[in-house]
């Protein structure tokens, strides 16, 4: 008999593939395949924990099997899919047992616990750190004072910050960082910028919404950071002359991203300008990446397009920036586009417009390669699909989004009829983990909606997450509430529904017995007694954690029975 192939891999190379898996394929499906991968899975330590969507019951067996030593990298999660989860973690280990841990995230993580974890990172050996925080309203806010402790420490290279406005005004950064990468989902100061350039001599990439500068703002021109050699603005808002300021203190600069909203009247979408202030002010500029979008008065001239992208196609852009960039203009949206080709944004809405301008200063073709960078993709269903379905039929057969695995569609009518030929064109349905539909449910729509959901469930054979919102619940709630029970497959684990009551929510923890975590959103005012909710919760003989706020209710749902 022969020798199977695995079994003649030197671990080495199986370390490597496992370098490459998650935590759960490793343990539900590769260590009991034999007796070698049983052994490997044991003695490999560079295990990732990343819990942000994980399976209550695979939670627990996990952290019971595999020794806290052995992780470099731990994710926790008390987003919406894992409420309760940081809870239970810490009730299970002491964060000090992890010695070998070099990254860090916690996401949606409350005072209580990050009190817990900045006394953790101060006396680790942590490389890189990300923090989301949950919303804080008591007087007492002790955040700011629990973050600046921590993100001072020196082993920290790495850290990625999204908090309230009001916490950030108040961090107290370090003197002498050693932060290389620095990311925030915040607006900040002008003054606020130089101190970051003053503090932190190492920074190499920062990353921020915008900077608010006004004329009135003093600040020191002698600042200037000669390291900083990455500048990247995320979803702000883009003004030339604002963004001059910043340039001033950064003239090292070799790679520069713009996403975000401008404005005809401020130069945003000037060629012209931009080209000017990267030659006088950027000579060390090799890479320019940007993604802007406006909306336009209902008077637009279309012809207009044609000028704004006269601007991008001088020499300076296409010879010695080597910049490919698109200029749409959606019509029906009365919306405005302005791109570098590949897309340099992980989000992308698709707008569907058979009449839709575009003008571009290449010739070539958009390709597969340009929009790989795109993982979230929103469509709006339009009758305009069935024609440019045909057009794209006729034109080529390759997928224009193949990296996608998040989907959001919006329609708020009947599904046009070539919808599925249309979206498989678009993205990859194979690939698509997560769904999110905004759609009609009124009684005129209601089968030709749930045939067109059924179709599309086919064809997203790895779907692990639905979010199901409908623009107009019926009167006849259960029904309409069976419905949708009826056609959501197996293979979706997480459900996010509008519920009108508390029977909604009891038909779906009694019918759906696949999902692993439900948040249900109130679609009214809704009253829910929670000692008689968690007498009900026991009756399914399923393990939950429930967590409930104003809006909406999360179940983090498990099975008592034995997983293998």
């Amino acid at each position: 008999m022969s020798t199977p192939f695995f079994d003649t891999l030197p671990v080495e190379i199986l370390y490597r593939l496992f370098d490459n898996l998650d935590v759960q394929t490793i343990f539900i499906s590769l260590r009991y395949v034999c007796k070698r991968f049983y052994l490997t899975t044991n003695t490999y330590n560079r295990y990732n924990f990343n819990f942000k969507s994980i399976a209550k019951p695979y939670f627990h067996l996990i952290c019971q099997i595999i020794p806290s030593e052995n992780v470099i990298s731990l994710t926790l999660s008390d987003e919406d899919k894992t409420r309760g989860q940081i809870q239970l973690f810490l009730e299970l280990f002491r964060i000090e047992q992890f010695t070998r841990l070099q990254s860090l995230t916690l996401l949606e993580i409350s005072e209580t616990y990050l009190n817990i974890f900045s006394k953790y990172i101060i006396a680790s050996s942590l490389k890189s750190v990300s923090i989301s925080t949950q919303i804080v309203n008591n007087r007492e806010n002790i955040t700011p004072s629990l973050l600046s402790s921590a993100i001072g420490h020196y082993s920290i290279q790495n850290l990625d910050l999204s908090i309230w406005a009001k916490d950030w005004r108040d961090l107290q950064w370090p003197i002498n960082c050693t932060l290389k990468c620095l990311r925030f989902v915040n607006s900040i100061t002008i003054k606020q910028f130089c101190l970051i350039l003053r503090q932190f001599p190492n920074l190499r990439t920062l990353t921020l919404k915008q900077v608010d500068a006004s004329d009135n703002d003093n600040y020191s021109h002698d600042i200037s950071s000669s390291q900083l050699s990455s500048l990247i603005f995320e979803d702000g808002f883009i003004e030339v002359k604002k963004f001059e300021k910043c340039i001033l203190l950064t003239p090292s600069l070799t790679y520069l991203r713009l996403t975000g909203t401008g404005s005809l009247f401020n130069s945003s979408f000037d060629g012209f300008q931009w080209e000017k202030l990267i030659q006088t002010k950027l000579n060390c500029l090799e890479k320019f990446d940007a993604f802007l979008h406006i909306l336009t008065p209902s008077n637009y001239r279309s012809r207009n397009i044609e000028i704004l992208i006269n601007s991008f196609r001088t020499s300076f852009w296409i010879n010695r920036m080597n910049c490919s960039i698109t200029c749409d203009y959606i019509t029906n949206s009365h919306k405005i586009i302005l791109y570098t080709l590949p897309i340099c944004t992980t989000r992308f809405m698709y707008l569907v417009d058979f009449k839709k301008i575009s003008s571009s200063n290449f010739t070539r073709q958009i390709n597969q390669h340009d929009m790989d960078y795109v993982q979230k993709l929103q469509i709006q269903l339009t009758k305009d699909i069935n024609f440019i379905s045909k057009e794209k039929n006729e034109s080529s057969n390759l997928v224009l989004f193949r990296n996608v695995t998040n989907l959001t569609i919006e329609n708020n009518g009947e599904w046009p009829q070539a919808s599925l030929q249309f979206l498989s064109t678009i993205c990859d349905l194979s690939h698509i983990t997560k769904l999110s539909l905004s759609v009609n449910f009124t009684p005129e729509n209601m089968l030709n909606t749930v045939t067109n959901i059924s179709l599309l469930f086919d064809k997203t054979l790895n779907l692990r997450s639905l979010l199901l919102f409908d623009y107009w619940a019926a009167d006849n709630c259960m029904k309409r509430m069976k419905t949708i029970c009826s056609i959501i497959s197996r293979n979706i684990k997480h459900l996010k529904i509008r519920v009108k009551n508390l029977d909604d929510i009891k038909y779906i923890l009694e019918h759906l017995e696949h999902l692993t975590s439900v948040t249900f959103e109130y679609a009214q005012i809704l009253t829910i007694n929670r000692e008689d909710f968690i007498e009900f919760l026991a009756t399914l003989t399923r393990i939950s954690s429930l967590w409930d706020n104003q809006y909406a209710l999360h179940v983090w749902l498990g099975n008592k029975k034995n997983i293998l």
